[in-house]
Parts: C-alpha cells; sequence; structure tokens
C-alpha cells in the first residue's frame, strides 16, 4: 500500500485513544496507554499461521493468500480476495471478494460480499441504518 502524505489520524486498537501519526509512520506507541501500534496496512500474500493481527490500517489478503489466525483487527477495513480463518474487528468496511474463501466471524460497520464467495461459518455483525444491527449468523 501506499505511504499517506502529511499527517492522519488512528485509533489505538488497545484502548481507542484517537492521535495524528506522521503518513509513512509504519508502527508508533498510543501516547495515552503506551501500547505498541502498528499503523501501515498488513498485506498477505502467501500462507500466513499468526495468533492475532491487529492494524491501525488496513488487512488485505491477496488471491493467493492465506491467513489463519485466532483475531483480526482491522481499523481501516479488511479486504479479501484469498482465504481467511479469524474472528475479524473492523472499524471499517469488510469486503470478501469473488473467489474468498471465508471462515469466523465479522464486525463491521460495512460488508460486502461478491457473488462466488464461499462463507464457510461465522456470524457477521453489521449495523443497520436505524442503528439496529444485523446479525448474521452462517454456523452450522
Amino acid at each position: 500500500m501506499a505511504a499517506r502524505r502529511g499527517t492522519h489520524v488512528v485509533s489505538c486498537y488497545h484502548c481507542a485513544h484517537r492521535f495524528e501519526v506522521g503518513g509513512k509512520t509504519q508502527s508508533t506507541n498510543c501516547p495515552e496507554c503506551n501500547q505498541r501500534l502498528i499503523v501501515e496496512d498488513v498485506v498477505i500474500k502467501q500462507l500466513t499461521p499468526v495468533k492475532q493481527v491487529n492494524t491501525c490500517g488496513r488487512l488485505v489478503v491477496h488471491a493467493k493468500g492465506s491467513l489463519l489466525a485466532e483475531r483480526v483487527h482491522a481499523s481501516e477495513g479488511v479486504e479479501v480476495l484469498g482465504s481467511l480463518q479469524a474472528d475479524v474487528t473492523s472499524a471499517g468496511p469488510v469486503h470478501i471478494g469473488p473467489k474468498a474463501r471465508w471462515k469466523g466471524d465479522c464486525s463491521a460497520p460495512r460488508l460486502s460480499i461478491d457473488a462466488g464467495a464461499r462463507i464457510e461459518s461465522g456470524a457477521f455483525s453489521v449495523p443497520r441504518d436505524d442503528e439496529d444491527p444485523l446479525l448474521l449468523d452462517t454456523r452450522a
């Protein structure tokens, strides 16, 4: 992903404190809780098994990428074109591409699923315009 110019506001995924960082910042510490934060986008291009992924940016899983994790928190959104197995919390939109495979829960403000995507299991929570969340449970 391209570096941003100037400064932009990020939200700490530990304490939700909002603060400004420089456009080229890759990681920093939260000035409120002093926890380490990843600011840059996380891009998955191959099989990546990890315990969790946290970023103030976006998570992008490429078509040949596969992410296996317990939890994902991506403040600016998630795009899955390959395979993702994790419980996802996103403050930005989640997009599941046409050949993507998804397994896990999802909480996001917006969700788009392309025709052809495979949703294997998970509960999806997406707020509706009237503030009541739309809950979809695909678990068997």
